[in-house]
């Protein structure tokens, strides 16, 4: 009976209870639930801050939780109100692109250091044959051997539609090679396979780890998703360990995700932050401890400058010899027309060299130039260089040792002792130097030696020179174009020739008191009316004896004649002509 009243009294009691319970908080603590409600903002705004931190603290989840928020809002910030970010960072954008452009050539120089250490040295050789040999990316076989792991992809999986619901990659997210992606994707479409494949005791099959010729798969599953990660080398525990972590830290910040997943994986995006928090890498001891030297790199830069240093070594002499041959247009009768560098040796050198000029060959020896890399060509011209024409009349004077010469300008003056025939012989010489312009009162200054009897006293020696001088006149001849009667420039610079002969034989025959005259004759050949060709033929004649005038020959002994048609057979074009005649008189 004790027992039994004392529960009846508890009872009652805890009735009691619940009923002071309903009046001072109201039916199912309604009363509390509101004043907590009107007060929460003031006690939250109390222990806030305190409680991020605490809470960064222990796990570290508050960073990755605000971090997607913050950028979301800074995007869409900016946005919004483009024109005023845009004034608030004009003043950075120096400071930025200066620290961007230095982290971009510091990543340059990184990169191609490691180029050349891994390429051009006689491992970067043996890795790149054994990449191939193992039909592996250059790349990658460089990783397996640099780092002893690295943590290449990591994804997160929906544990019940095995569909990917993000990914991140060591290359700062970008894709990476497509033939690796492809069999990462077909080894995580095997696994999801058999990973979740529930077995008969309802329990799921557990594949922790998935191996391929490239990577190895390492598989974390969870209740809602799954994170795997594709590893390079020999991974560690704390690979798996991290992956346990995020994993988890997935699991709380998306559980609601997970629970309502549809396929659209875009409100997983920001998973990246947890996911890239199980990239990892870890290099080798040897590696870091190693300096290596790219001797071969260095060898060939060293031959690189070596070759650099031969070749313009070469082409500097050659530079060189060229100003030195340059030199050889200050010698009178010798004009330089092209000297140039062909290549790095080879020099061509094009010169005109008027007959009585130095040899070519034999000033470049006087100068020690080399002709086994000179390449010459040399063509004929008529100087009027003073100089040239002062060794010219050295040269007449050759054979007269009793002659003697002093120069006043371009106007010489011989004196001296010689026979009539050898004075003869002089003037003659003298006459046919081109750009003379000889007098006969040059040689007044000659004394006649008449004590010698000489050949030069018989009339028929006096005539054989005249005949002779003659018929170097009569062989010229000046061609026409075909049905024209103007004169060519070739044609010209023979007739200035012709002048200078026929006034040195006009100076030669009034000695002798003979009179001279020129026959100039024009031809055609058998094209034409015989009435035209007449014409022509005359026309001919006349322009040349004008041209003759003008050059200095008196009218007096000039006479043009048109023969017309030269209807030889032997002929043919050659009868385009104007032909020359000298004839003479005896003046006494």
């Amino acid at each position: 009976m004790t027992s039994s009243k004392q529960s009846q009294t508890q009872t009652s009691d805890s009735q009691q209870m619940e009923k002071i319970r309903q009046l001072v908080l109201g039916e199912d603590a309604s009363l509390v639930k509101q004043t907590l409600k009107d007060n929460a903002r003031e006690m939250v705004a109390e222990v806030f801050s305190e409680a991020l931190h605490d809470r960064e603290k222990n796990d570290g989840s508050v960073n990755k939780v605000l971090l997607p928020l913050v950028e979301k809002s800074v995007e869409k910030s900016v946005s919004n109100h483009s024109e005023q970010f845009v004034g608030y960072l004009y003043p950075l954008v120096g400071s930025l692109v200066r620290k961007s452009v230095t982290a971009f050539i510091t990543d340059l120089l990184e990169k191609t250091n490691a180029l050349i250490e891994n390429s051009l040295t006689v491992k970067g050789l043996k890795w790149r044959f054994r990449a191939w040999r193992s039909n592996v990316p250059f790349s990658q076989y460089v990783a397996s051997q640099t780092f002893s792991f690295r943590v290449e992809q990591v994804f997160l999986i929906h544990k019940e539609t095995g569909l990917l619901l993000n990914s991140v990659s060591l290359n700062l997210g970008t894709a990476a090679d497509a033939d690796m992606v492809s069999s990462m994707l077909t080894a995580i479409n095997d696994f999801v396979a058999d990973s979740f494949k529930p077995n008969a005791d309802s329990s799921e099959q557990q594949l922790d780890v998935v191996r391929t010729d490239d990577f190895t798969l390492v598989i974390k599953p969870g209740p809602k998703a799954a994170v795997v990660a594709a590893v390079t080398g020999n991974m560690p525990q704390h690979v798996a360990d991290q992956l346990q972590v995020t994993l988890e830290d997935i699991h709380k910040l998306y559980d609601k995700e997970l629970n309502n997943f549809n396929g659209d994986a875009l409100t997983f995006e920001n998973s990246e932050n947890q996911l890239r928090d199980c990239l990892i890498a870890e290099l080798k001891p040897e590696a870091e401890q190693t300096s290596k030297t790219p001797w071969m790199a260095w060898s060939v830069v060293f031959l690189l400058l070596c070759t650099i240093t031969f070749l313009m070594a070469i082409r500097w002499q050659s530079v060189a010899l060229k100003d030195q041959i340059e030199l050889i247009d200050r010698q009178p009768g010798i004009l330089i027309t092209s000297l140039e560098l062909n290549g790095l040796r080879e020099i061509n050198l094009n010169v005109l060299r008027d007959p009585s000029a130095i040899i070519i060959k034999d000033w470049l020896g006087s100068q020690n130039i080399s002709l086994t890399h000179l390449n010459i060509k040399e063509r004929a011209y008529l100087s009027l260089d003073p100089e040239l024409i002062k060794h010219k009349v050295q040269i007449a004077l050759g054979t007269f040792p009793n002659i003697q010469i002093q120069w006043q300008g371009m106007t010489p003056s011989f004196s001296g002792l010689l026979t009539n025939f050898d004075k003869l012989m002089l003037q003659n010489k003298l006459s046919g130097i081109s750009g003379l312009n000889f007098i006969p009162s040059w040689l007044d200054g000659i004394v006649v030696n008449t004590d010698k009897t000489n050949a030069a006293d018989d009339p028929n020696v006096i005539r054989a020179i005249l005949d002779l001088n003659i018929a170097k006149i009569e062989k010229m001849s000046v061609a026409f174009e075909k049905g024209k009667s103007e004169l060519s420039v070739t044609a010209i610079e023979k007739l200035i020739s012709i002048k200078d002969q026929f006034n040195n034989l006009i100076n030669l025959a009034e000695q002798q008191q003979i009179s001279l005259g020129l026959v100039i004759m024009g031809a055609t050949d058998t094209v034409g009316t015989p009435k035209f060709n007449q014409i022509l033929s005359q026309k001919r004649a006349d322009n040349v004896k004008l041209k003759l005038q003008e050059l200095g020959i008196s009218n007096n002994r000039l006479n043009a004649i048109g023969l017309g048609v030269i209807d030889l057979k032997t002929t043919n074009a050659g009868a385009r002509k104007v032909l020359f005649n000298v004839v003479y008189f005896d003046a006494s």
